[in-house]
């Protein structure tokens, strides 16, 4: 063992210290966001071992990812100086998939049973609902999906459904039911078996109920917060051996209720274990004082907790700051320029975040990012623009302005579905190539050639690809939008995905879209639109580890930054207003504490943002109201902005006037911007001392004339960003990018 294991307590503070000696019975540990809880639990196994409490194979450690159970094991080893590979350390479906594989014939499987995914789910229950006569129409095999995950989620088996009173409906145990036979046929489980499995097997099945019970001396879960009910039985058939048991979690962050997990089970901790004992880390080692203030006084508004108050050491910090904006443009305008600010004073971009509620609303900040240079990254989720309904709505606007647009005809021909399968696109394929046809042009050969049988669904398409074209100059781009996604039914077919999956990332799909039509008003028309598509696809290839985040709130939890932006602190928004509808108090208590672990992610400072105008419906009279929760902030530790920007409808319209007026607003993503467009490529060093640039030579004034590959020439009339309008000699007027002009002397 290293020579540091004999004051490895001194490394704890008293609370701590605590814990990690409290070996026996029960113990369940509330660890106050950034208090220390991931040293607890290695310095805890590094005690059991020490002391020779027990041996590592008879130590099951229980952590919610592959990844945390790897580093945990990594650290433990480096602290012992020795493996400790024979310890049960991992997921909990890993740990029920290691003892599944040792008495699998329990429950009539094989030890090499395969473990399927969703998407095998998807199709097996497809399957069935076809050979049962069940009309998928109204309920799909997505919905019977989400409803079988969440009954094994509570650890209800098939035959319990009849007598349990939250049956949905009289097909649904049906389905159940051949679905558990049908797994079983094909030696198969889900990964909501494993557990359900284990816990039939213990049940039926004494000794070897009583060979694990005894095996196991100490039982220690990691986010017990998160845990779903069937994980709590599983947990109790292992504690009834030794009952040593070490669960370590924070109620004041359980955000996870929509897959399953349930805060109760931490709450009933006490009712569920034999005299357990409770302690607090309450002491931060992340956060400045006055941010750990204003996360206390808002989570105290929550009824649902056992209740702690976070401390520290650390010094006062400054003061939360809130800006409320007229458009959701002014916020990102006014973020970017903050950011700016951050990076002149040579602050990492990897110390920078911007937390959403809504990942559809990245889209104004990935936009202005690109723009000006700035590398970002998105985690937990994919860019706006590669977010797949954004995708399949930009190809079917691709393939109205260009029939050749072959990539564009592939990805939409079968969305939503039209019954277009392998052996038609391979015919059309073939027809086309043979042809030096388009596809799209061979498709419409096909439909005229009656020899050639052709669904009315495809035909209607191409119909209406026709139609959509021929109109496409008769309607403003953000009509047309919105009469393709009516006329082709995407709408319908997203509102059907939604409403089957107990998936965020699903549930946000309609707000992108929403977002999408948005995002149109910026442009004057289609064409403008596209070509900043193409340039957006152009710059997100950016690798650097040096980048700004971007994530969902939900995504942050475990992270921390220096510097945390809040967007989107709108009633209805955050909190939102599904949740608020659907759950009522509980969902308010939830997002609540979404808000209590996006404050904490930060160490230093933290700006919260919000915008007036509803950010679907500008042209409407919708007006958005400051979330409460910054009411619910403590008033002396945050300050309210008074700028420029807020509130103000004519700051859009005289922002470029601003911007051009004066050297001093020219920020420097704006002057690498500019400087790009002139074609005086700039190697911008993020970390570098912005003052000591040289005073930026700006050439481009109103009435330059300019020469543009497409339009010829022509002249400029206003700015806008990084665009500018240009009146050309021989078209009409346009909106292009400054990259894509040369100026003519």
């Amino acid at each position: 063992m290293s020579e540091n294991l004999n004051n490895y307590l001194d490394l704890l503070n008293n609370q701590q210290r605590i814990a990690v000696e409290n070996t026996e019975g029960a113990t369940l540990v509330l660890a106050g966001a950034g208090s220390g809880k991931t040293r607890v639990l290695t310095y805890k196994i590094l005690h059991i071992l020490v002391k020779k409490l027990a041996f590592p194979q008879q130590i099951l450690a229980v952590t919610f990812t592959n990844k945390a159970a790897m580093e945990m094991k990594k650290r433990v080893s480096t602290l012992v100086n020795y493996p400790i590979d024979k310890m049960w350390l991992g997921t909990f479906h890993a740990l029920s998939a290691k003892i599944l594989r040792n008495c699998s014939e329990l429950v009539g499987l094989k030890s090499n049973f395969i473990i399927i995914d969703s998407d095998d789910q998807l199709k097996l229950i497809k399957k069935i609902c076809e050979r049962e006569n069940i009309d998928t129409k109204e309920k799909t095999p997505k919905y019977f999906v989400s409803i079988i995950d969440n009954y094994k989620n509570k650890g209800i088996f098939a035959n319990s459904i009849s007598n349990n009173k939250n049956k949905k409906d009289k097909d649904v145990s049906k389905i159940y039911a051949l679905y558990q036979k049908e797994l079983l046929h094909l030696n198969c489980v889900d990964f909501g078996d494993l557990i359900l499995h284990c816990q039939k097997i213990f049940k039926e099945n004494s000794e070897i109920r009583l060979k694990y019970q005894k095996l196991f001396k100490y039982i220690l879960v990691d986010e017990y917060q998160d845990i779903n009910n069937g994980q709590q039985k599983w947990l109790e058939l292992f504690y009834q051996g030794n009952k040593n048991i070490f669960c370590v979690g924070d109620d004041d962050q359980s955000i996870y209720s929509w897959r399953g997990a349930d805060v109760t089970n931490l709450l009933n901790f006490e009712k569920n274990f034999t005299k357990p004992e409770i302690i607090r880390l309450e002491q931060n080692y992340r956060s400045t004082k006055n941010i750990l203030k204003c996360a206390s006084t808002l989570i105290k508004k929550n009824d649902g907790r056992y209740g702690k108050k976070l401390w520290s050491n650390n010094n006062e910090g400054e003061k939360i700051i809130v800006s409320g904006f007229w458009q959701t443009k002014e916020e990102s305008i006014f973020v970017s320029d903050e950011i700016e600010k951050l990076i002149s004073n040579k602050i990492s971009l990897s110390e920078i975040a911007i937390l959403f509620r809504v990942a559809a609303h990245t889209r104004s900040f990935e936009d202005r990012f690109i723009n000006l240079g700035i590398p970002y990254k998105i985690i937990g989720g994919l860019r706006f623009y590669e977010r797949k309904e954004i995708k399949d709505i930009i190809a079917y606007l691709r393939l109205i302005t260009n029939f050749n647009d072959n990539l564009a005809f592939e990805r939409i021909i079968n969305i939503p579905k039209r019954g277009v399968g392998k052996t038609t696109l391979s015919k059309i394929n073939s027809l086309a190539r043979n042809n030096n046809l388009s596809l799209l042009e061979a498709t419409q050969k096909m439909l005229n050639d009656s020899k050639i049988k052709i669904n009315e669904e495809i035909r209607n398409f191409i119909l209406k690809i026709f139609k959509w074209s021929e109109i496409k100059n008769k309607l403003n781009h953000i009509e047309l939008v919105e009469l393709i996604l009516e006329d082709s039914k995407y709408i319908e077919y997203l509102e059907a995905e939604e409403k089957n999956i107990k998936n965020p990332n699903n549930l946000n799909r309609l707000e992108n879209i929403k977002e999408f039509i948005e995002s149109l008003k910026e442009f004057e028309n289609l064409d403008g639109f596209l070509e900043h598509v193409s340039l957006v696809m152009e710059n997100i290839s950016n690798t650097s580890n040096n980048t700004i985040t971007l994530m969902t709130m939900h995504a942050a939890k475990g992270l921390e930054f220096d510097h945390v932006f809040l967007s989107g602190w709108e009633e209805g928004v955050f909190p939102s207003k599904r949740s608020l509808d659907e759950l009522g108090k509980i969902g308010l208590e939830e997002e609540r504490r979404l808000a209590y672990v996006a404050l904490t992610r930060a160490r230093k400072k933290i700006n919260i943002t919000y915008v007036n105008q509803n950010r679907y419906s500008y042209a409407s009279h919708d007006f958005n109201l400051p979330s409460r929760f910054i009411e619910e902030l403590p008033k002396d530790s945050i300050e309210f902005t008074d700028s420029s920007y807020l509130s103000d409808k004519d700051f859009l319209n005289d922002f470029d006037e601003k911007v051009y007026s004066s050297d001093n607003y020219l920020t420097p993503g704006r002057k690498r911007l500019l400087s790009k467009a002139q074609n005086k490529e700039v190697d911008w060093d993020f970390n570098q001392d912005y003052n000591t640039i040289e005073s930026f030579d700006y050439t481009l004034e109103i009435g330059s004339r300019v020469f543009h590959n497409k339009y010829g020439y022509g002249r400029i009339l206003k700015y806008d960003g990084d665009k500018v309008d240009v009146e050309f000699d021989k078209t009409d007027q346009k909106k292009i990018f400054l990259k894509y002009l040369q100026i003519i002397d």
